[in-house]
């Protein structure tokens, strides 16, 4: 019973949100939901099991086969209801996008932007392509950010975070373009200018100048990046944090006084959201897909359950009713953990009526463990 009550929640809330789409598309995608939040895995026999139809099993995985093979399911266009969503209730607040990749089943990669969401982050746009790390080029990076700037061109604050990977021209040349701001981590080994030496020198070099030891931090402004493109005016930034081996090398168009390397923090956010999307969720690294397009739109009912479950969480945490899932003397649990136990819970006390997606920003999360007295 509980099947299908959660079904046809989730089917009611896809129906509100679509008017374009067939209904038997948003009824498959309404059933692959169900089956990733009951099932909790992506192989489609597993979504499957529990999805509440007399119809063979078999039946059911072939309808979700026809579904991520279906070109009428344009992700972009389905999704983007949850982005819009996410966009009007930003408000005034900086929206910090993550880029990074994931492993998406054994020979494809998933390229993905996130929001930045207290502690971890809500998917916005992404791109499966085949192969293993490092073969994502920067032209593709590009061309997903292309994707999301009408939602976010008007926005008052963009600032863009991401690893090595994605310091390439491509990516840094479109975002001076449209003036948003980024951190992006690069090789030590790239050649900079800096102001105090007009010298092409390694950011390696720049650092071990500078004396930089375990714990401290080091800022250059005016620099001009790589010897090839020679990007000018930007601030590099080496901070060496206690315990490491090495430094973080970072390049930014943000002043030095905005401390690039503290709002760069942010981009670990993501990390959580991956472990959501795999080992602490629905197993996406787990898949036997190998066509990117049919990831694509697996990913799609994984992006939308990942909503649903960090909106019921944020409606928990502004109704301080954490205790109902989480101890009440500290915090034990990601924002995504709440949502999932809340979830559960509302099935089993027969209350999914209940079931609401709220997004905020404006409330902070209490750090993990013991909570002061009040």
């Amino acid at each position: 019973m509980t099947n299908r009550q959660l079904l046809l929640q989730i089917k009611e809330l896809l129906h509100r949100l679509y008017e374009e789409p067939e209904n038997y598309l948003i009824d498959t995608l309404a059933m692959m939901i169900t089956g990733l939040f009951l099932g909790r895995h992506v192989q489609l026999w597993e979504i499957a099991l529990w999805v509440p139809s007399p119809v063979h099993l078999t039946s059911i995985v072939r309808r979700f086969e026809r579904f991520v093979a279906d070109p009428r399911v344009k992700v972009a266009v389905f999704f983007e209801p949850f982005v819009i969503a996410m966009q009007v209730s930003l408000g005034n607040e900086t929206a910090y996008l993550i880029l990074d990749c994931t492993q998406a089943g054994k020979k494809c990669r998933t390229l993905m932007v996130a929001l930045a969401y207290h502690g971890t982050a809500l998917p916005i746009a992404w791109k499966t392509v085949k192969g293993k790390k490092g073969h994502v080029k920067g032209r593709i990076h590009q061309d997903l950010l292309k994707r999301i700037y009408p939602s976010f061109r008007y926005h008052r604050r963009v600032i863009v975070l991401g690893d090595a990977e994605f310091s390439n021209e491509s990516v840094i040349s479109w975002l001076q373009s449209v003036g948003w701001g980024f951190v992006l981590r690069f090789q030590e080994s790239y050649l900079v200018q800096t102001a105090d030496t007009p010298v092409w020198q390694t950011a390696w070099g720049a650092y071990q100048a500078s004396q930089l030891e375990p714990g401290q931090v080091r800022h250059w402004e005016n620099v001009r990046f790589t010897m090839d493109h020679k990007f000018p005016g930007l601030t590099m930034t080496a901070y060496w944090q206690e315990g490491e081996e090495a430094p973080w090398c970072l390049i930014s168009n943000l002043p030095a006084s905005e401390q690039p390397h503290l709002i760069y923090e942010k981009r670990f956010w993501i990390e959580t959201l991956f472990g959501n999307h795999k080992s602490r969720g629905f197993e996406l690294a787990r898949t036997h897909m190998e066509d990117p397009e049919h990831i694509d739109r697996l990913v799609l009912a994984i992006a939308i359950a990942t909503c649903i479950t960090l909106g019921l969480a944020t409606d928990l945490v502004l109704k301080k009713k954490t205790y109902l899932v989480d101890r009440s003397d500290r915090r034990d649990l990601s924002l995504f953990q709440l949502g999932w136990r809340w979830l559960y819970r509302l099935l089993a006390l027969d209350r999914l009526h209940e079931l609401k997606m709220v997004f905020r920003w404006d409330f902070q999360l209490p750090a993990a463990g013991p909570q002061a007295a009040s």
